[in-house]
C-alpha cells in the first residue's frame, strides 16, 4: 500500500459522525443499492452499486470533498435507465482510506481508477462526472484512454477555472471565516454561492463537513491537449456562467482546444450544484447521449 498521508478527520468520532450521515443519506435514496470493498495499492476503496443490476451500469464519482449517495443523488433520474457504480474517493469523506494519499499533480487517480476498474473486472465502461470528479477522469483520459466509453461532464474541473479573485472573495474567505467561528449567517452566505435551491441534506452535509473533515483545498489539475492526445472516446459537458467555480465560456472554449472528439456542449442554468429541476433535463440529454441518440 501507498505510504499513509494526512489522516482527514479531525478525530475518530467525527468519522463515525460522517459515516452515520453517508448511510442516512444513501438510505434516502429509497433504491437497491450493494457495497463492495477493493483494497488498492493506495488503499482500501469503499464501492457502492445503486439500482437495478440488470441494467446498463455507469460509472459515476463524486467531486471534491464530497460522498458518493449525495453524488448519486444528484445523478438519481439516470437510475431509471442505469445502475450506477459510484467509488468512495481515498481522502475524501466518504469510506474509504481516510488518509489523503492521491497527488492532485500526477496520475494517482487514474491508476487509482483504474485498479478499482480491474477489481470489478470491468474493462471499459462510460463515466459521469461533475466538479472535481472531472479532473480525475480526464487523468484517466491520459493514462488510460481505452476504459472510458463515453464521458458525460457536467460543471466540470480539468478544463478551466473561474477567476481565482472570485472564488477567494466568494468562497475561500467564507469557508476560512466558518472553520474559524462557525455561524448560520456564514454557512447561509456559502449555501447561496454553490446550491441553486435551497437543500436541508447539502445543508447538513455541508456543516458536517465544515466541522469533523479536514478539506481538501488542493485544486485540481487542469490538462493539456499534449496530456489528452490520446483520448478520442464521445464526450458531453454541461456548463454554467453562474458557476463561481468553472464557468461554462472558459471551460467550453478551453475543451474545444484539448478535446480531440469536439463535445457536445449544453449551457445550464444554475449555481455549482444544480436543482433538481435542472437535472432531470440533463440527465435525459445524458441518456440520449448514452444512447446514440
Amino acid at each position: 500500500m501507498k505510504k499513509d498521508g494526512k489522516y482527514v478527520y479531525k478525530n475518530e468520532d467525527c468519522m463515525r459522525k460522517m459515516h452515520d450521515f453517508y448511510d442516512r443519506a444513501l438510505g434516502e435514496l429509497q433504491t437497491v443499492f450493494e457495497e463492495k470493498q477493493i483494497y488498492t495499492s493506495y488503499g482500501k476503496t469503499h464501492v457502492i452499486i445503486v439500482g437495478d443490476r440488470s441494467k446498463p451500469m455507469i460509472c459515476s464519482i463524486h467531486g471534491g470533498n464530497g460522498i458518493s449517495p449525495l453524488n448519486i443523488r444528484i445523478f438519481r433520474p439516470l437510475l431509471k435507465h442505469y445502475c450506477i457504480m459510484s467509488p468512495d474517493v481515498i481522502g475524501m469523506p466518504g469510506k474509504s482510506h481516510p488518509y489523503r494519499n492521491l497527488n492532485t499533480k500526477k496520475d494517482d487517480f487514474a491508476y487509482w481508477l483504474c485498479e478499482v476498474l480491474d477489481d470489478l473486472k470491468i474493462d471499459r465502461i462510460s463515466f459521469v462526472v461533475s466538479s472535481y470528479s472531472s479532473a480525475m477522469l480526464l487523468a484517466l483520459a491520459k493514462v488510460f484512454p481505452e476504459r472510458i466509453d463515453k464521458a458525460v461532464f457536467v460543471v466540470p474541473s480539468g478544463f478551466a477555472h473561474g477567476p481565482i479573485i472570485q472564488i477567494i472573495r466568494k468562497m475561500s474567505l467564507p469557508f476560512i471565516r466558518y472553520y474559524i467561528k462557525p455561524s448560520e449567517k456564514t454557512m447561509k452566505g456559502i449555501v447561496e454561492v454553490m446550491i441553486s435551491e435551497s437543500e436541508p441534506l447539502w445543508e447538513e452535509f455541508f456543516d458536517l463537513m465544515m466541522s469533523s473533515y479536514k478539506m481538501e483545498m488542493r485544486p485540481p489539475k487542469e490538462y493539456t491537449k499534449e496530456e489528452l492526445r490520446n483520448f478520442n472516446s464521445k464526450a458531453v459537458i454541461f456548463a454554467s456562467n453562474d458557476d463561481v467555480f468553472f464557468p461554462a465560456d472558459r471551460v467550453f472554449e478551453k475543451s474545444d482546444k484539448i478535446l480531440n472528439n469536439t463535445p457536445g456542449k449544453y449551457y445550464i442554468d444554475c449555481k455549482h450544484l444544480p436543482s433538481d429541476d435542472t437535472m432531470l433535463d440533463v440527465c435525459e440529454k445524458i441518456h440520449g447521449f448514452l444512447e446514440g441518440e
